[in-house]
């Protein structure tokens, strides 16, 4: 029997929003694994420092990878940052895993702001659905809570609002950026606990410097997106002798409430970094095949 253009479309929303459902709870469970093992070397049953983040990054991710060929059998995996895209794995749909955002704030005593990612990406579509935990502060966003009908807070008004910035290596001008704008400046570890400080309303802005997995960036961008917040990626302009010199600033980007938008971007002009390209806040859905 024929399906109806309308139907093919519902079962692609559908899809999506099983796919998001189910990456939120796998980074849940792998988050609370996390914890325990923390837990464990706190009692001093387990190692610390760097060989606690690297059981952790190990078991998490098996963890992760069992639960989706349990569930995706038919679906590739990657571990990231990986080298190699996903459409490298000859697979129509793969499933993006970072089993362990910034271990150095994991091993740190008493640093909550690490996390866990999972996303979907598809052939043709890119990435359909994401999920960002921080289980030391016991929060998890996905790409499927707005359509669940999930209303975030509303952000505490603020004298001045609040940009984080990573703690080790902030994206170019953006201290310079931050003080230009009168904002707060925050340092914080993991990229998925920033987007998330921005998703809950703990911070108003995230200027994001871009890594060399896009993918796993791509998953931060989708969460954010589909929680209303607006995306927009930056060119930062060449320094040196040219674009392979390896002292030009990474790319940045910007994830931000939309009334502080044209602030934030107007303040990056003056330096010369202007918009790439906007991220739109949801992936449009695919025309269903003709019948």
């Amino acid at each position: 029997m024929p399906v109806s253009p309308r139907a093919a479309e519902r079962t692609v929303v559908a899809d999506d929003f099983l796919a998001a459902g189910f990456a939120a709870r796998a980074a849940v469970a792998a988050g609370r694994l996390l914890l325990d093992l923390r837990m464990q070397h706190e009692d001093g049953l387990a190692p610390g420092g760097v060989k606690m983040a690297q059981l952790g990054r190990t078991w998490s991710g098996l963890l992760l990878r069992n639960r989706i060929r349990a569930r995706y059998p038919r679906d590739g995996v990657l571990t990231g940052p990986a080298d190699r895209p996903p459409h490298a794995l000859r697979r129509r749909r793969v499933w993006l895993v970072e089993p362990l955002d910034s271990a150095e704030e994991y091993r740190a005593d008493g640093d909550p702001h690490w996390s866990v990612q999972l996303a979907l990406w598809e052939r043709e579509r890119g990435v359909v659905a994401a999920a960002v935990a921080v289980p030391a502060l016991c929060e998890v966003v996905c790409t499927a809570d707005r359509d669940a009908g999930w209303r975030r807070p509303s952000p505490v008004p603020r004298q001045r609002p609040r940009v984080v910035v990573d703690t080790r290596a902030p994206a170019a001008f953006a201290r310079t950026v931050v003080r230009q704008t009168g904002a707060e400046l925050v340092p914080m570890g993991s990229p998925g606990a920033k987007t998330l400080a921005v998703v809950q309303g703990d911070a108003d802005a995230y200027i994001h410097t871009m890594g060399a997995w896009e993918w796993g960036d791509e998953a931060l961008f989708r969460v954010a997106g589909a929680a209303g917040l607006r995306v927009t990626r930056l060119d930062a302009p060449p320094q040196g002798r040219g674009p392979a010199d390896p002292a030009r600033p990474a790319p940045v980007a910007v994830i931000c409430r939309p009334a502080l938008t044209r602030t934030l971007l107007t303040a990056f002009a003056r330096h010369g970094v202007r918009p790439a390209v906007a991220v739109p806040a949801a992936r449009a859905h695919p025309a269903p095949p003709a019948r």
